[in-house]
């Protein structure tokens, strides 16, 4: 006699066959600001992270694509405590989360060392914004940038090859601009041979550089901020760090831009932008647009009521994401070791 075996729906879910993630990104989608998957065209979009109340930003891939790193400011929900924003791993499933930095400042967790061993951060641990780098293993800290005092560096983005590394240089009352240096944090030179000048007598911001993945070129945000006014506009660029000429994107001129990264190789830009923001300026509903090098086709990928921003994009297709949009968190605390100005073994 032919016995039925009946299995309960939640158990038909994980079994369920399990998509690619390629997207990691940021919204408030479901109400709490929380990381999400998704595949590179949009679709099987996701929820890795649970938080009611702490706030994960800017996730960013692994070099294999099996972890993601993020920050959280531990006291945001204290009105009464100051920031204290600290870098955390998690596996790509959601799972695991550690603690890297533990510190009392401010820890933005930027990108990955192409050996998957270290980690680039930014951090006012010093008395000033500065990027450090950390060994994921032995909680070893460097600071790579000296303290430069009214004047910043951050934003750092390493090259694919490990050599160099970009980076947003602040020169106070001037603006704001990419800069590349080695990456032990010597030989700083700016990316463009001259800096550009706004549209309408501004001051340039320039931000969040990404290498392609070839190595042969960077793409960067910029926004021209008049005072009394604010931004008044902003593009996406992409430069070749041997030719140093600059390429505009071909982005609607009144929408918003938010980060940019590389996506598929290299043959697409994603972007995060409100369009028309610039028009209205209390629009705050960002969407993930991809850009088509090929035929500046401008497609958008999440198309939700919401704000969807930070994303970074991953080529290893390693995470299995099952049917569910809740995973549990479990907190893992690791000690960080501490020092500075020394010269990384790399």
């Amino acid at each position: 006699m032919l016995k039925l075996f009946f299995i309960p729906i939640s158990l038909l879910l994980l079994m369920a066959p399990l998509a690619d993630a390629d997207i990691a990104f940021n919204s408030d989608r479901d109400g709490t600001k929380n990381i999400y998957v998704m595949n590179d065209d949009g679709s099987e979009v996701h929820r890795v992270t649970n938080h009611t109340r702490l706030a994960p930003g800017k996730p960013t891939w692994s070099p294999d694509g099996r972890r993601i790193a993020y920050h959280m400011d531990l006291h945001r929900p204290d009105p009464d405590k100051h920031q204290q924003l600290d870098v955390f791993l998690m596996k790509a499933d959601g799972t695991r989360h550690q603690n890297l930095t533990e510190h009392p400042a401010i820890d933005v967790v930027e990108d990955w060392a192409p050996d998957g061993k270290h980690l680039l951060f930014t951090s006012n641990r010093s008395g000033n914004i500065a990027i450090y780098v950390i060994e994921i293993t032995s909680r070893k800290v460097w600071q790579l940038t000296k303290d430069l005092g009214d004047n910043f560096a951050a934003a750092p983005a390493w090259s694919p090859d490990g050599k160099k590394i970009a980076y947003e240089y602040s020169i106070a009352g001037q603006g704001r601009y990419i800069y590349i240096m080695t990456a032990d944090g010597r030989n700083p030179r700016p990316l463009l041979r001259k800096p550009r000048r706004g549209l309408f007598g501004g001051v340039i911001i320039s931000g969040d550089p990404d290498w392609s993945p070839d190595g042969e070129r960077i793409v960067y945000t910029e926004m021209e901020f008049i005072a009394g006014k604010g931004r008044v506009a902003n593009s996406i660029l992409i430069v070749n760090p041997d030719t140093r000429h600059p390429k505009v994107l071909d982005i609607p001129a009144r929408w918003q831009i938010g980060a940019a990264c590389w996506t598929d190789g290299g043959r697409a830009v994603l972007f995060a932008a409100a369009p028309d923001g610039l028009d209205d300026l209390g629009q705050r509903d960002f969407n993930i647009f991809r850009y088509r090098l090929g035929t500046g086709q401008i497609t958008n990928l999440t198309e939700h009521p919401s704000d969807n921003w930070a994303m970074d994009w991953t080529p290893h297709h390693s995470l299995s994401v099952a049917a569910r949009d809740k995973l549990a968190t479990q907190w893992g605390h690791l000690k960080a070791g501490k020092s500075a100005h020394v010269t990384p073994p790399f």
